[in-house]
């Protein structure tokens, strides 16, 4: 086939639309997914790229570290594949401008506008440097804004160690683009996070004077602009305290530069009057993209490992998405939204072959010796069908019911007969189940609506009750009222279970990723800032905890609430009186949904396909084992008793654990 391709082709599941950009690394185009009638961003890697067996492994691993990203500030990536020979990326399409192309239209930003703009790349560079991720390419071109200049930065792990067969770098050469590299750069030193300041203070001035603050004529004059002259200076169109900032992030020296890219964005707008600098400076990033490099360091806190012994642990792994259904046309699973690490380990089988592992073959694996008193381990039940892409799971004495946003029914398992599903229709949009006041509740996107049904049978129990707006993406019974999670507008609601009426309504200003009540209180995970927050049902007064990098889903219980941090494959125990961290229990690969029963807690790992079973009824947790699910994206999880249900939004079904 020819390198390019023309609106109206086909490839891979997708129509082409027109030719959105064009780099060093290949053709963006837009896309119309089939099956979804989705507009995505289509990024096809160059022939002489995806030819090239060292950058195909490159691409996987580096795939995975831009998906592993979730901020609001981020392009997110959906999924990736190779199809005809071709190596492939597909991500959100942001049918704007980037900031290159503004800034060339209409010169340099008024400061304040400016100033926003940076301050919302800091705050994504910030999420990519706190999971130990260095951008290094850091530029207006990579700059996107979307509706009301809503900007995203992207291009994250996919131009870092590019093959000399491109021409653009060769092998043990720094990476960037001239006019915004870091002088550690040119100098072949370490970098960290600090360098992606730097780029980001050549931007902030670009925007400001409408050119790169160290373009010269040649190639070698703007190298050496960057180690040797001074930064630039402005006129008086732009604030003094501005100017300040500016140049303090064009420091030659990492540390004479603000330790954080948030700092420099938060000081940017202080600077232009939209913000106060309060707070001490302080550094986020772990890992790689730490000052004095290094793993990320794990909280103070012990780890439980298997068998009870204190360990240390560094943070690995990174974020997920919802998945999609499997594309059997491509040659690689392209979920839509599955966390790209997945992805990653099937292309890594599909070029180099498997491990002689029987498909869907499923085993317990025990990884501890078991104490005496223990439980026994869990096993594997089976799994049924439960509909396209199933997001969430609640179980009751006699039911299961399984949701899904992609489908109009729910899902119905019988707990006698597991083996036997139902459809039940309620219509599509559903985001999140709960139980509770003796009523199944539905929260639906779609309708922004809260449904009520019957636990046994799921026929309607009275009208829908209207929500504010935003995505309900987590809703829980209990501490008072039935509790909605709004993604988008980042309100926490209480509704009342009689009425419908909103009683009560609190903005998270760190966002909303789940949610559990209990032990007195309303217990948010924040979407962003790497925390918890607790919440007073009545006066909603609410203490931050933070938790570690990337948390997921939570649950109360034994004394105690447990938060799966994704990235650092831990669960995290709070004291909820103290509202303090109270150690951690060590998991599979990024844990994601998190449920109690039976005297055990219960873990999803969405990366390797298990659960982890923590005994939680001693005088501290011990890890019992880990169950191989048969699953490829285990996801939400419920329990009830010895009996767990684990969803797989990749294959569509849900899988049954039995004690």
């Amino acid at each position: 086939m020819s390198s390019e391709l023309q609106p109206g082709d086909a490839f891979a599941g997708h129509r082409i639309d027109a030719v959105a950009g064009r780099g060093g690394m290949g053709v963006v185009y837009r896309a119309t997914q089939f099956d979804l009638e989705r507009t995505v961003a289509l990024k096809l890697i160059a022939p002489a790229l995806a030819e090239d067996p060292l950058f195909r492994e490159r691409f996987i691993r580096e795939t995975r570290v831009a998906a592993g990203i979730d901020h609001p500030h981020v392009i997110p990536v959906f999924y990736a594949g190779e199809h005809e020979g071709r190596l492939y990326l597909a991500m959100r399409y942001v049918g704007g401008e980037d900031v290159r192309t503004l800034v060339r239209r209409e010169g340099p930003l008024a400061p304040e506008r400016a100033a926003r703009i940076a301050a919302q790349v800091a705050s994504a560079l910030d999420a990519a440097h706190a999971s130990g991720i260095v951008h290094r390419d850091v530029k207006p071109a990579n700059v996107l804004l979307g509706a009301g200049e809503h900007a995203y930065l992207t291009d994250f792990g996919l131009t870092k160690r590019v093959h000399s067969a491109t021409g653009a770098t060769q092998a043990g050469g720094w990476v960037g683009t001239l006019g915004y590299v870091a002088p550690e750069q040119i100098r072949g030193d370490r970098v960290d996070a600090r360098s992606d300041v730097y780029a980001l203070g050549c931007l902030l001035a670009q925007m400001l004077t409408g050119a790169a603050p160290f373009q010269r004529d040649t190639d070698e004059a703007t190298l050496w602009a960057h180690l040797y002259d001074p930064p630039p200076t402005f006129g008086p169109e732009v604030p003094e305290a501005l100017g300040a900032v500016v140049a303090r992030a064009l420091a030659k020296e990492p540390d004479d530069r603000f330790p954080s890219a948030g700092d420099l964005g938060r000081a940017a707008l202080a600077a232009v009057g939209l913000d106060h600098a309060e707070g001490p400076e302080r550094t986020v990033a772990t890992g790689a993209a730490a000052p004095g490099g290094g793993d990320p360091p794990v909280d103070e806190e012990t780890v439980a490992s298997p068998g009870g012994t204190a360990v240390t642990d560094a943070a690995a792994g990174r974020g997920e998405r919802k998945a999609h259904r499997t594309r059997p046309q491509t040659a690689f699973l392209a979920v839509v939204g599955l966390s790209l690490a997945v992805v990653a380990g099937i292309l890594a089988l599909a070029l180099g072959g498997g491990d002689g592992a029987p498909a869907g073959a499923t085993s317990t694996r025990s990884t501890a010796k078991l104490p005496p008193a223990a439980p026994p381990p869990a096993r594997l039940a089976g799994s049924v069908p439960a509909g396209h892409s199933p997001n969430d799971v609640v179980v009751t004495k006699d039911v299961v019911w399984v949701s899904s946003s992609q489908d109009p029914t729910l899902t119905r398992i019988a707990t006698a007969t597991p083996t036997a599903t139902t459809q039940v229709d309620v219509g599509l949009g559903v985001q999140a189940l709960a139980t509770g006041y003796g009523t199944l509740w539905v929260a639906k996107g779609k309708t922004h609506s809260l449904r009520r049904l019957d636990l046994r049978t799921g026929r309607p129990a009275g009208r829908a009750f209207t929500l504010p707006a935003g995505l309900p993406v987590a809703v829980q019974a209990g501490e008072g009222g039935v509790w909605v999670g709004l993604r988008g507008t980042s309100l926490l609601v209480r509704v009342n279970p009689r009425t419908g009426a909103i009683e009560k309504q609190a903005f998270m200003p760190r966002g909303i990723q789940d949610m559990a009540v209990g032990a007195g209180y309303v217990w948010v995970v924040n979407r962003q800032g790497r925390a918890v927050t607790r919440v007073d049902p009545d006066t909603l007064a609410h203490r931050t905890i933070p938790v570690g990098s990337a948390p997921k889903g939570i649950v109360v219980g034994g004394g105690s609430v447990w938060v799966c941090v994704s990235s650092g494959r831990y669960v995290q125990r709070i004291d909820p009186a103290r509202a303090r961290k109270n150690g951690q229990v060590r998991t599979g690969d990024t844990p994601t949904g998190i449920d109690i029963g039976g005297g055990r807690l219960w873990v999803s790992n969405r990366l390797d396909g298990s659960v982890t079973e923590i005994d939680i009824g001693g005088a501290r947790p011990a890890v019992i084992g880990t169950v191989d699910t048969g699953l490829t994206n285990p996801f939400a999880i419920a329990a009830r008793g010895s009996d767990v249900w684990v969803t797989d939004p990749a294959s569509g079904r849900v899988a049954h654990l039995a004690g």
